[in-house]
């Protein structure tokens, strides 16, 4: 009988994940595609909206937008454990994520566009937790699930800034671009209606042993100070549209087309890696993987705070700096995800994504704010001076953190 349920579960698999891992996957490579031909493009429209401090209104609206999204996402993972449901949570957040933000390209200020941003944010944090909390349920190796999703995720984005740059260079203007963004976020809410909800009271054996048994179902004061750590390394990560920003001063201003090809560099990097991160995660400890990716993230940084002039060497490290960018988000993005999943029993995933969010929001609501006024007050040289600080710091905390302390098994 074992040995049937085996052959059942095997033959149920799609690139090594279950039938509803894949299909969250396929949800995702839409809503990106959608999503990244807006976001590989946002900066340079945002830029030619504003007229002063462009840097600090781009952290304005990321900060604003970032911490909406990820309170909610706090709020969410609550509500979705509290009536034991998750589906109409990613239902109703990817329907308004997707269509909304089209709409941000008939901006005529950057009010309308961090107006429409924190509609599209709204709908990301409301279907998050709810969502990572299914993968963990559906997953076979919980590592090895979320970074396949994150992968099918980031081909997403790949598709969405290589469309962007296509559009570019056929001449659509930026607006024509955005909204062309609707269509795959159409399709992105046809198919979520397909993945089924899943009762965790009604997980039986056959499928505990294939999902795998979680190791606590409490969430206690310890718990909350793992998810504290984690938040604190949001707050010394460097958001991509920063280095959008910066990269503009590595190309001369006939090359800004460009820019929408480096953004898919990163997610070709970030798509190839994720799921061999999340494997080597299962393998030797999460820990070291996070680790090694914000040291990858502190060194862009510093090339980052080098002055460089335009040339065919300068052009060369942009490339290299989306690259590791690249290596750095699926070092850390996915695997933090599943050390969630690792440490929260089956009822409470929900409200322990949860409060990882609603941690990430609260501590790095400042961070983009900051940095974008270091950078429009002073220089760029100061204000990646900063986050390289404080990413020091937290690789420090991170690695001298014992974590077997902070969680451990019900007796």
């Amino acid at each position: 009988m074992v040995e049937k349920d085996d052959s059942d579960h095997r033959r149920n698999l799609i690139l090594g994940v279950s039938v509803p891992v894949f299909l969250m996957g396929l949800v995702s490579f839409f809503t990106d595609v959608s999503s990244e031909m807006i976001q590989s493009i946002l900066p340079l429209f945002i830029i030619d909206l504003v007229e002063t401090n462009p840097t600090f209104i781009l952290g304005l609206i990321a900060g604003i937008t970032t911490a909406l999204s990820n309170i909610l996402k706090g709020l969410s993972g609550w509500m979705s454990d509290k009536i034991n449901k998750r589906k109409p949570f990613v239902v109703a957040g990817y329907s308004v994520s997707n269509l909304s933000k089209p709409f941000i390209g008939f901006s005529p200020s950057w009010e309308f566009v961090l107006g429409l941003k924190a509609t599209d944010r709204f709908g990301k944090g409301l279907r998050t937790s709810s969502r990572d909390t299914l993968i963990s349920y559906y997953a076979v190796e919980k590592g090895k699930a979320f970074g396949m999703h994150r992968a099918m995720d980031t081909f997403g984005a790949v598709v969405g800034s290589l469309l962007a740059f296509l559009f570019l260079f056929w001449a659509w203007s930026y607006s024509e671009i955005i909204f062309f963004s609707i269509f795959p976020g159409l399709c992105a809410i046809i198919l979520i209606l397909f993945v089924k909800d899943v009762d965790p009271n009604k997980i039986d054996e056959t499928k505990l042993k294939h999902y795998g048994e979680p190791k606590v179902d409490k969430i206690d004061r310890k718990f909350i100070k793992l998810i504290i750590i984690l938040g604190v390394i949001e707050f010394a990560s460097l958001d991509l549209v920063f280095l959008q920003a910066r990269s503009r001063d590595f190309i001369s201003s006939g090359l800004i087309f460009l820019i929408p090809i480096f953004y898919l560099l990163t997610n070709v990097v970030y798509m190839v890696l994720s799921p061999i991160m999340g494997s080597l995660s299962d393998k030797i400890g999460r820990k070291p993987v996070i680790v090694s990716g914000l040291s990858i993230l502190l060194l862009s940084t510093i090339i980052l705070a080098v002055p460089f002039e335009s040339s065919f060497f300068s052009l060369f490290m942009i490339i290299i700096i989306y690259g590791l960018y690249g290596i750095y988000l699926a070092s850390v993005d996915p695997i933090s995800r599943a050390y969630i999943a690792d440490l929260a029993g089956k009822n409470k995933r929900g409200r322990a994504y949860g409060y990882y969010y609603l941690s990430v929001g609260l501590i790095s609501m400042g961070e983009s704010l900051l940095f974008g006024l270091i950078y429009d007050l002073f220089s760029y040289f100061w204000a990646f001076f900063y986050i390289s600080i404080l990413l020091t710091l937290c690789i420090f905390v991170f690695v001298i953190t014992d974590f077997s302390k902070i969680i451990q098994k019900e007796k």
